[in-house]
């Protein structure tokens, strides 16, 4: 279900008449607008939060609030048996291609609802990878998310190219936990979705 977010969420976007427009190259045509708001290259669709999952202890579930920032509306993610970190998660697509040694950002909306950790929060391991066998990537992150909304960013430099099925996968299964995912913003070419 796609939901409209960016427009509700300023401080991801710059004033559009401070930043000299340009397109990322095989964008579609309706993200131009927000692609020209934003300091980097947008590489995926941010008013959509309706992403591939995975795991067989993993499930989600769409929720809509307007005091959730970044548009009012999340993916509440449950991961019932801990083990590895990637038998659950979900994968946000890439829409335009991407090159060995390009600067990539993920940034994302999210809080913990509930985690087995000892210190009580999340544990989302973020990774930038092509989406079949046998999984190359790059970019190997652990965030520990609290129990308050903020915006979590991770950049790192592609170690190889994306050029058909990149994604950015967020995988939660390490632990036992309830963690709410909200908008989701990747762009290149800067190491800030927020500068």
């Amino acid at each position: 279900m796609p939901v409209c977010l960016l427009a509700a969420t300023p401080a991801t976007a710059q004033d559009a008449a401070s930043v000299e427009p340009r397109n990322t190259p095989g964008l579609p045509a309706e993200l131009r607008p927000i692609d020209d708001m934003l300091t980097g290259g947008l590489l995926n669709d941010p008013t959509d939060l309706n992403w591939t999952t995975y795991g067989a202890s993993f499930s989600r579930e769409l929720i809509v609030d307007e005091s959730y920032p970044g548009g009012g509306a999340a993916l509440r993610v449950i991961n019932s048996r801990p083990g590895e970190a990637y038998a659950g998660g979900l994968n946000i697509p890439l829409l335009a291609r991407t090159d060995a040694g390009d600067t990539l950002t993920v940034g994302f909306f999210a809080r913990t609802i509930e985690s087995a950790a000892e210190d009580g929060k999340g544990r989302v391991f973020v990774r930038f990878q092509q989406n079949r066998e046998p999984y190359p990537g790059f970019g190997d992150t652990t965030l520990q998310i609290g129990p308050e909304w903020n915006f979590y960013e991770v950049t790192t430099r592609a170690e190889r190219s994306l050029r058909d099925e990149g994604i950015v996968a967020l995988q939660f299964g390490s632990e036992r936990q309830t963690v709410e995912i909200g908008q989701a913003i990747v762009v290149s070419g800067t190491a800030s979705v927020l500068d």
